[in-house]
């Protein structure tokens, strides 16, 4: 009897959680953390990277436009690269599996490539523009450890009436989003540099002095956009390659598009970014471009569908 006892009381106590188990499952979930594949892309990010541009979702019969267009992808590297920003976020669920939990703690299988990523998808008809941005980042679920998705998904439709800014998480439209959507907008013009002055330095001939000419060209050598002279091949356009010492180098598209030839000399060109790195660390490239597409009147006009909630200015 007294070895029955003795059985029953030792196997019970195998059973019986004790400070040594929990220190072991801990270990064991954070060496099955370290060795988990990094980079490994997330169906998150998959499914962001594949989805379809705006102009071929279903439309809602508006007719079609003539437009120029692009879509971004990219990342944001912040301070420290995009490299650290992901070593930290590992960081960050090691630290909460560490820390006594109420419940059972879920690290992630797999990593993403980026903490935040980015796609922007820009459509430039004749007379009104609209762009499309999204981001998807992750960030630590203290509940669990396991990494949540972050969504955001705005647009910005543009014209010479006004802008309307559109979120498609919340369904709110706000700004000068009248029916219309810009169609009856004027065509956009830019303005050219008077003959033998650089485009630097458009704005600078209008200083009433030397002393502010120099000054305002100055000002523009440091945060005006300049051409560097390389051009480059993106998404099979070619771009010019431009720094900005207030917000980072671009490679602009501006080809003989669309508005340049609907309404003759005068009018702007595209004035695309098929590449963006700017000084808040997004880096960006367009990974699909085409000019002169027909495309859905719809995809200037998103904020029109069923559901949102539109508080629209009257046209100045």
């Amino acid at each position: 009897m007294s070895t029955n006892r003795e059985c029953s009381r030792s196997g019970s106590s195998r059973f019986r959680p004790n400070r040594a188990d929990a220190m072991l499952v801990t270990l064991i979930a954070l060496v099955s953390l370290v060795w988990l594949p990094a980079n490994a892309t997330t169906a998150g990010e998959a499914a962001l990277r594949n989805s379809p541009p705006p102009h071929q979702k279903p439309g809602t019969g508006r007719g079609s436009v003539k437009a120029d267009w692009v879509r971004l992808q990219g990342w944001v590297e912040g301070k420290t690269g995009h490299v650290a920003m992901l070593d930290e976020l590992k960081a960050q669920v090691q630290r909460c599996v560490e820390a006594p939990l109420g419940g059972k703690s879920r690290p992630p299988r797999f990593w993403p490539d980026y903490v935040e990523s980015i796609q922007r998808d820009t459509y430039d008809a004749a007379n009104r523009r609209i762009t499309y941005s999204t981001t998807l980042v992750y960030a630590v679920n203290p509940a669990d450890c396991s990494l949540m998705e972050i969504r955001g998904a705005i647009a910005r439709l543009e014209s010479a009436i006004g802008q309307c800014d559109i979120d498609f998480i919340h369904k709110t439209a706000r700004g000068y989003c009248g029916d219309g959507a810009g169609s009856n907008a004027p065509l956009a013009r830019r303005t050219q540099a008077p003959v033998g002055v650089p485009a630097g330095r458009v704005g600078a001939v209008h200083a009433t002095s030397r002393e502010a000419l120099a000054a305002m060209d100055n000002a523009m050598k440091q945060f005006g956009p300049t051409k560097t002279g390389e051009r480059k091949t993106i998404a099979g356009i070619d771009c010019d390659v431009e720094t900005n010492g207030l917000f980072g180098t671009t490679c602009i598209w501006r080809g003989d598009t669309l508005a340049g030839r609907q309404n003759g000399s005068g009018v702007r060109s595209a004035n695309m970014e098929l590449e963006v790195t700017n000084v808040g660390g997004v880096s960006a490239h367009a990974v699909l471009a085409q000019a002169n597409a027909m495309v859905d009147a719809a995809v200037f006009a998103p904020h029109r569908a069923d559901g949102f909630q539109i508080t629209s200015r009257r046209p100045k």
